[in-house]
């Protein structure tokens, strides 16, 4: 089959249908068919496609080259795929082609993969990061009350160590107590804060096979350590659901769910979620192949309720029965829309006063339950040498006691309170650190930009980024500049501790 080469640039190309001048042209590709189905990538001035991490969209291919294709915009506003010279080429509509004008509706085979050239909203994504946004803050008075508890418990332990005699030893049972409470409240906010940032953080849309099992324990726990006590929250959850899916959407469709109960209950009551294999009775309520295996999710509350007219525009954008200060009415449009993205179904069941059920039901991949292992890491033992590290951290606290690790491990430590401080420090010492533990988010200088400064000092300055927050993005753009690790906030002393001896095995390897 011959490639083809379009000698006019403009001629497939169409605006009249959207409206639009071409400065306000936008597009992007909506991937129909591979590892990535389900994703969308707006296209800018330039996407590039290939198997390479460089490449803009990575696809997991072996049919793909590492730098396949790139979709760029013209001059004159209109849209061109170009082939660059990949092993087993780029076909649109089924027509092999080197470059070629782009209309919407285009189909583009790279590999198993096959993209949809479409016309992109950002109005899309705006709403989509509202939703989460609004999902969010309606969590928050049930966070800002457990770190209350927790800090109480921190707080009163550190209290009581603070007031035992002198003589009082580590090893007895009231001082290993309190000890033991301060740790557990770390642990419960750990948890908590991990939680929370999860469902902030899934925005990357990525269609893979998910546990939706285990994110029904996920959203649960989180729904347990925010909800206010006087909602019982009851969960029924098989193991062992497989869909395919994205798990951003899906994480949010189970937390919206969970927060629409919540707020029918402003008195409390009871919450209930299921998670099973649906039979054939829940099948035939739903427009959905009998023949294929479905998971039906159940969220049941005791709350106000539905009349009919309400009922049915349940999953209208914007309608909302609440104030303004409570949510904008997005909540069960998204839950409608994720449902029917995923290939599933959504129904309502309400009575005035007496409570409303959601059923949402998914196809499954398999029904081999999934048995949980536990993570392991390989142990190791300490350098036998004593390192010079140098530890960056904008929060005195921070660095007071990740110092403490530090020297408990049998290094030497030196402080420095900023980036740009950081970068004084390591130039000025002699010899010079063996290793820097970075914070990320400082003010002034933050730890990525003094890392690319600090790498035209020392190209080879060994450096490992500790931080609360994380960015995929950021963490394999400093990997490829020589990142030797992350670590994250808030971390075990064992953590730490592995990070430093993992840096310098990679040094030497």
């Amino acid at each position: 089959m011959s490639r083809h080469d379009p000698t006019d640039v403009t001629r497939r190309h169409v605006f009249a249908q959207t409206g639009l001048s071409e400065k306000q042209e936008q597009a992007r590709i909506v991937v129909l068919a591979g590892k990535l189905a389900g994703d969308k990538y707006a296209i800018g001035e330039e996407l590039t496609l290939g198997r390479g991490d460089q490449a803009h969209v990575k696809l997991d291919d072996t049919l793909v080259s590492r730098m396949h294709a790139r979709i760029f915009q013209h001059q004159n506003g209109s849209y061109i795929v170009e082939d660059l010279d990949s092993r087993n080429g780029t076909q649109v509509n089924g027509m092999a082609v080197t470059r070629q004008v782009l209309a919407y509706g285009d189909r583009i085979q790279i590999g198993s993969s096959l993209l949809l050239f479409a016309h992109h909203d950002p109005m899309e994504e705006q709403v989509a990061q509202r939703r989460k946004l609004e999902a969010i803050g309606r969590l928050g008075t049930g966070v800002a009350h457990d770190f209350n508890n927790l800090l109480g418990a921190v707080k009163a332990s550190i209290d009581f160590l603070n007031g035992l005699p002198d003589e009082t030893q580590v090893s007895d049972a009231d001082v290993r107590e309190a000890f033991s409470d301060i740790r557990a409240a770390a642990a419960a906010a750990t948890e908590m804060t991990s939680r929370l940032l999860g469902f902030a953080r899934e925005v990357q849309r990525s269609h893979s096979e998910v546990d939706l099992s285990e994110l029904c324990h996920h959203v649960v726990q989180l729904a347990r350590h925010t909800f206010h006590r006087s909602i019982r929250i009851e969960a029924r959850i098989d193991r062992g659901l497989k869909v395919i899916g994205d798990r951003g959407q899906l994480h949010q469709l189970l937390m919206n769910l969970l927060i629409n109960a919540r707020d029918a209950m402003p008195n409390g009551g009871k919450l209930q979620i299921s998670a099973k294999k649906a039979d054939q009775l829940d099948l035939e309520k739903a427009p959905l192949n009998p023949l294929v295996a479905h998971g039906l999710i159940t969220v049941e509350d005791t709350g106000v309720g539905m009349d009919e007219a309400t009922r049915e525009r349940a999953f209208d954008p914007f309608f909302t029965t609440k104030s303004d200060q409570v949510g904008a009415g997005l909540g069960l449009a998204a839950v409608y829309e994720i449902a029917k993205a995923h290939n599933g179904h959504i129904t309502v069941h309400s009575t005035p006063n007496r409570g409303t059920e959601f059923q949402v039901v998914f196809p499954l991949t398999s029904e081999r339950p999934m048995i949980p292992t536990e993570p392991s890491l390989p142990a190791i033992e300490l350098p036998p040498t004593q390192l010079l590290i140098l530890l960056v951290d904008d929060e005195d606290v921070v660095r007071r006691s990740a110092g403490r690790v530090v020297r408990q491990s049998g290094h030497r430590v030196i402080f420095a309170r900023s980036g740009q401080e950081a970068l004084r420090v390591y130039a000025e010492t002699q010899p010079r650190p063996d290793l820097v533990l970075m914070d990320l988010n400082m003010p002034g200088m933050t730890g990525d930009q003094a890392f690319k400064e600090l790498k035209e000092v020392d190209a080879e300055a060994p450096v490992v980024f500790v931080s609360g927050y994380w960015d995929r993005d950021l963490e394999r753009e400093l990997r490829s500049m020589g990142a030797l690790g992350f670590v994250q906030k808030p971390y075990e002393a064992a953590t730490l501790r592995n990070a430093i001896v993992q840096a310098m095995t990679a040094q030497t390897s």
